[in-house]
């Protein structure tokens, strides 16, 4: 499991939120939610708007 996976996951594990409602807070489709669970590496924007979620979680 790579960091981005990771933080997806703890985001979602937390804040009790399913891929859908992730996907629209960071502003993105879920199947691409979905993408970066399984391998896809987030574009830096998006990398960004994550990391902030998961620091927001991470207390």
């Amino acid at each position: 499991m790579n960091d981005v996976q990771k933080m997806l996951k703890d985001i979602m594990d937390k804040s009790k939120i399913n891929q859908k409602e992730l996907a629209k807070r960071i502003g993105v489709n879920p199947a691409q939610v979905s993408r970066w669970l399984i391998s896809a590496e987030p574009k830096l924007i998006h990398y960004k708007k994550i990391k902030e979620l998961y620091d927001k979680t991470a207390v």
